[in-house]
């Protein structure tokens, strides 16, 4: 019986381990606030290509994306979208990406074995993941992390689906300053 507790024990210890749910997590973040407070001229708008996208994706920030809501598996996808989306509120309208369905079903393999992934990885992790994270979350992990949730599927994907032109963006203001 004390040989079961033990394993049971490691087991749990393990899974804690590899979710990051042992180390400081990133907290969890108001999406729509902080852009309302940052950037008060930014509209979702201009990311989503009907009123039904953008009701959806607000409903889901509203939901996953909120100090008080945000659960350990949306903090680090709500992050990544707040830089992005404050990135991309700041490109000017004719270099912005071109407007995302959100509703669109994906499955997590299908949005994580795209082939322009492993760029955007690279760069949301190197700007949202904090030190501890980066050692339990590589950057090829974490479209993984994000998706783990099938409630997470709509909000990932519209991450990934605007974040190659807000990436280039990120960069070459980074190259010019």
């Amino acid at each position: 019986m004390n040989l079961f507790l033990i394993f049971l024990a490691l087991i749990l210890f393990h899974e804690n381990y590899i979710f990051g749910l042992e180390t400081e997590e990133i907290k969890g973040i108001n999406v729509l606030k902080k852009l309302k407070n940052d950037l008060p001229d930014c509209d979702l708008h201009d990311f989503v290509k009907s009123e039904n996208d953008y009701k959806s994706l607000n409903d889901d920030l509203k939901t996953h994306c909120t100090t008080s809501a945000s659960n350990k598996q949306f903090r680090t996808l709500c992050h990544m979208l707040c830089y992005e989306l404050t990135v991309a509120c700041k490109v000017p309208a004719e270099s912005r990406p071109s407007k995302a369905i959100y509703t669109t079903k994906v499955t997590a393999s299908e949005l994580c074995g795209t082939k322009r992934i492993d760029k955007t990885n690279d760069w949301i992790a190197k700007k949202v993941l904090n030190s501890e994270q980066k050692q339990i979350i590589t950057s090829n992990g974490l479209c993984t992390k994000i998706t783990s949730d099938e409630n997470a599927l709509p909000l990932a994907r519209f991450f990934y689906k605007i974040a190659p032109r807000v990436r280039e963006a990120d960069l070459a203001k980074q190259n010019k300053g």
